[in-house]
C-alpha cells in the first residue's frame, strides 16, 4: 500500500481527538516529576538488570546449574524491559524532574538493549499525533495478529535468535537486530515490502537530520 508523503499529511490530516474533562492544577498534580521516584524506578530496575547478571555468572563460574538457569531467565526477563519500554517513558521525558537525567537513562538503556532512540523519536510523535490513522502513523499497523507457533513461544522464554521485523517498530531478534544494526549504520533501511522499513522510510525521508543522528547511534552500537 502506497502512502501521501508525511510533508502532505501534516497539512491535511486534521484529527479531532476527544479530550478528556480534567481540571488542570489537577492534571499537573498527576504528571509531576520526581527525581527521587525517577532513581528509584529507572536506577531500581538498572540494579537488578546488573545484580542478576553477577549471580548468572557466579552460578556459571560454580557450575551450579539449576541456580545458573533461574538466574539467567530472571536476568533475561529483566534485560527485555529495557528494550522499548524503558526508552519510551524516558524519551517522553517524564520519569526524572531534571532534563539529563531522562536522556542520560534513556541513551544508557538504549545502548544496554541496542535501541534506536532516535529513529523512535521521529516514529513515536508521529503516533502520537495521528494515533492509528495509518496515513500519519504507521509505528505499529493494525491488524496485529498475535502468534503462538512453538518455536516462536521457545524463542520468547530462552533466546530470540530468528524473528523478524514485521509490523511493529522493533528490529527483530538477535541475529536480524546486528543485520539490521550494520545496514542502519550505512544509511540503509532495507525492503520496504516490509512494513515496518516502508515506515522507517517515510520518516528518513521527511527528517534526514535524525536520519544521520540515527546512523551514528548504529555505528556506536557496532
Amino acid at each position: 500500500m502506497s502512502y501521501q508523503p508525511l510533508a502532505e499529511v501534516r497539512k491535511n490530516l486534521r484529527v479531532e481527538w476527544y479530550r478528556c474533562p480534567i481540571e488542570h492544577a489537577k492534571l499537573r498534580e498527576l504528571s509531576k516529576r520526581s527525581n527521587l521516584q525517577g532513581l528509584f524506578q529507572a536506577g531500581g530496575h538498572l540494579t537488578l538488570f546488573i545484580g542478576t547478571g553477577i549471580l548468572t555468572y557466579y552460578f556459571w563460574s560454580q557450575q551450579a546449574w539449576l541456580s545458573f538457569v533461574i538466574t539467567l531467565f530472571l536476568h533475561g526477563t529483566f534485560g527485555s524491559f529495557l528494550s522499548g519500554v524503558a526508552p519510551h517513558e524516558l524519551g517522553h521525558g517524564t520519569v526524572f524532574r531534571t532534563k539529563w537525567l531522562n536522556k542520560f537513562f534513556m541513551y544508557l538503556f538504549s545502548l544496554i538493549s541496542w535501541w534506536d532512540p532516535f529513529d523512535y523519536a521521529s516514529s513515536h510523535t508521529y503516533h502520537h499525533r495521528y494515533t492509528q490513522y495509518p496515513d500519519g502513523d504507521r509505528e505499529n499497523l493494525m491488524p496485529l495478529e498475535p502468534s503462538l507457533s512453538p518455536p516462536l513461544l521457545l524463542q520468547l522464554f530462552t533466546i530470540n535468535l530468528f524473528s523478524k521485523p514485521g509490523r511493529t517498530f522493533g528490529k527483530g531478534g538477535l541475529i536480524s537486530s546486528i543485520l539490521v544494526t550494520i545496514k542502519s549504520a550505512f544509511g540503509v533501511v532495507g525492503p520496504t515490502t516490509v512494513p515496518i522499513n516502508e515506515w522507517l522510510q517515510a520518516l528518513h525521508d521527511d527528517q534526514p537530520s535524525e536520519q544521520r543522528k540515527s546512523m551514528w547511534w548504529s555505528r556506536i552500537l557496532l
